[in-house]
């Protein structure tokens, strides 16, 4: 938790006007889904509080007191792009090494959209780490805990992407989505393995796991009402289906696209 990392944040156009905030917005609520940890006012929520695992917060974004305020561009670049704290320290649970692909033009449209929020005063504590989850990371099971370390150099950033119904922009959307934090970097689900007691598995999304029967409104639909062809109930706990259900459906169907695309594996994290 103490390691400094040195990256080379580079500046970005700056992104303005109300479509670029509105972009920025749908974004940051729908696509990249940071109301799941941050909340629906971004000004930060507990995520765990464990003797065994920690305490962890995700941080205010709002200008308000704890937030962003003091933040230049370049600091929430440096956050987003490499989980790194101004002082250089890793982040903890920030998916960087997802959000890393963002265009710049998305990445100055989110900011640019956080710039906009209400403020709220809320200044979260800082992260401790519990017996358990401190015997995971040494073991190296867990190493996107701290993202830093997953993301050496400058990271790469996809150009602008046409958003189509293409297998292409579906595979933007995923990694800026996070969707290989829980189903993992395969795409192939199983359980991370400091998932919490009762958490139910993440399933097999390449045409090895059940997806292979479905049809493209059968995975529109589920994403919209939590609700799978079988009649399973997605927890949205687990499963942040209501951000999904923002998405329009050419992006929902891009990512459709995108997954019958890949190669079919079977479930699992190996």
């Amino acid at each position: 938790m103490g390691r400094r990392f040195a990256v080379d944040a580079e500046p970005i156009p700056t992104a303005a006007g109300p479509s670029a905030i509105e972009r920025g917005r749908h974004l940051a609520t729908a696509v990249s889904k940071c109301t799941t940890c941050h909340g629906d006012d971004f000004s930060g929520t507990e995520l765990v509080d464990d003797a065994w695992f920690g305490r962890l917060w995700a941080s205010n974004l709002t200008p308000g007191r704890g937030g962003i305020a003091g933040l230049d561009d370049v600091d929430l670049v440096r956050s987003i792009r490499f989980g790194v704290r101004r002082d250089g320290t890793s982040l903890v649970m920030m998916p960087a090494q997802h959000l890393r692909h963002l265009s710049d033009a998305d990445l100055a449209a989110i900011i640019a959209f956080l710039r906009t929020l209400e403020p709220v005063d809320r200044e979260v504590p800082p992260p401790s780490m519990g017996p358990f989850a401190r015997v995971v990371v040494a073991l190296g099971l867990a190493p996107d805990l701290f993202p830093a370390g997953l993301v050496a150099g400058t990271p790469p950033r996809s150009e602008v992407i046409e958003p189509r119904e293409g297998a292409d922009y579906g595979a933007y959307l995923v990694e800026a989505g996070g969707c290989k934090v829980c189903h993992n970097a395969r795409l192939t689900g199983g359980l991370h393995p400091l998932a919490l007691p009762g958490e139910p598995e993440p399933p097999n999304l390449t045409p090895g796991g059940e997806l292979a029967s479905w049809t493209s409104e059968d995975f529109v639909a589920a994403l919209r009402t939590g609700l799978t062809r079988d009649g399973r109930v997605l927890d949205p706990d687990f499963m942040p289906w209501p951000a999904y259900s923002r998405m329009s459906d050419l992006e929902l169907k891009a990512i459709w696209k995108y997954l019958e695309s890949l190669p079919k594996l079977p479930k699992g994290r190996a």
